[in-house]
């Protein structure tokens, strides 16, 4: 069909001239007239109502992609299309930053009597990216909308997107984390945002998110996932809402989550979780976390196991030395060398004739690299 040929020369097109450079400075993409006929057939096709529903988002896809003046005016004419998929499509290839231009015919939709919620959702999504301040003050107001799409957009963009306020992003990321009708993924992202602000509010969300958020079921992974699995494994852990409370505590550092940290270090249907949470209460070196530790180095994944080491050689106790010396034989090299550098750092020089050893007999470069930075740690 020639609409497919249209599409697909059209991202050549575009691949080819976005990253034009000369004397190494990057260049503005030609006018729509110098690009070839290719995007000038694309925006005509799209707003050819005689084509089908399908075939003109794919081709206001590709105009979107473009993103810039040359397709700004056929994307604002399709705003009036009489199809709300189509307006949808359009508003949201509309948002690329600094396209103020517009702004007015966005807003036009946002405020339109009766209009389809997906597309005022995506309108405010794209004055989200814009980062236009007139507009920010009516995507505040949609915040309170009914309409879960709508207040997920607005909320997304006073808090992630360009029209970032240090003033109130705080409490409209708790609002955006915290609401059960919104995507966990859109989610999940506003708690990572939370991450360096001091705000105690946002703490102690994150605490609450930690003990009574979602619950993930992650099963492991298998020792070579196919492609299929690896995309629903990233699926699920964009959505582990605990998961990232977990790292964000850990990254700002609050006490106060260790003990809800050390229950869900050892939750048995989330592997991520458990990663995240192990990760987590290394930077504390808390003498009272080591029987956890201790026992998630016979964990089923191994970057769980070798987040354990790290954690018991920070906190610097010698009981973890007999552990650690049992992950030596670890099937999984990183393990295996992460034992060897935690035995370094724990720094109990009985263990050096165990290490001398291990050297004439490893075969994995990664162990032999760590053996030989421990041994040079240990030398008497």
């Amino acid at each position: 069909m020639k609409w497919r040929h249209l599409i697909l020369e059209g991202v050549l097109v575009l691949s080819t001239l976005t990253w034009i450079r000369v004397g190494g400075t990057e260049t503005s993409p030609p006018p729509l007239s110098n690009a070839g006929p290719v995007l000038e057939e694309l925006a005509i096709q799209a707003q050819d109502r005689s084509r089908s529903e399908l075939e003109r988002l794919s081709l206001i896809g590709v105009l979107g992609l473009w993103g810039t003046p040359q397709v700004r005016e056929p994307l604002i004419a399709l705003l009036n299309d009489p199809l709300p998929s189509l307006r949808a499509a359009a508003a949201r290839s509309l948002g690329w930053p600094g396209n103020r231009e517009a702004v007015t015919a966005l807003r036009e939709r946002v405020e339109a009597p009766a209009e389809a919620p997906a597309v005022r959702a995506a309108a405010l999504e794209a004055l989200g990216r814009i980062g236009d301040p007139s507009a920010r003050a009516e995507i505040l107001s949609a915040t309170r909308d009914p309409d879960p799409a709508v207040r997920g957009a607005a909320l997304g963009g006073v808090t992630l997107g360009a029209l970032v306020d240090p003033v109130d992003r705080s409490p409209l990321l708790i609002r955006l984390a915290d609401d059960d009708a919104l995507d966990l993924q859109l989610r999940a992202q506003a708690i990572q945002a939370m991450d360096g602000l001091g705000d105690p509010a946002a703490v102690a969300f994150l605490l609450r998110i930690l003990e009574h958020g979602p619950r993930m079921t992650m099963p492991l992974p298998s020792a070579n996932p196919p492609q299929r699995e690896v995309m629903a494994l990233r699926y699920r852990q964009a959505r582990d809402l605990r998961g990232w409370a977990a790292k964000a505590l850990g990254d700002r550092r609050e006490r106060a989550a260790i003990p809800l940290l050390l229950r869900s270090a050892e939750d048995a249907d989330d592997f991520f979780l458990r990663f995240l949470s192990v990760q987590a209460l290394i930077p504390f070196r808390a003498p009272e976390t080591f029987p956890v530790l201790e026992r998630r180095l016979e964990d089923p994944f191994p970057p769980v196991r070798a987040s354990a080491l790290v954690a018991l050689a920070a906190i610097g106790d010698r009981r973890a030395v007999d552990p650690a010396i049992a992950r030596l034989v670890d099937e999984v090299p990183a393990v295996r060398a992460q034992a060897v550098l935690s035995l370094a750092e724990l720094g109990d020089p009985r263990v050096r004739p165990r290490l001398e050893a291990l050297r004439r007999t490893e075969a994995d470069p990664q162990v032999q690299q760590a053996l030989e930075a421990a041994l040079t740690k240990l030398a008497p």
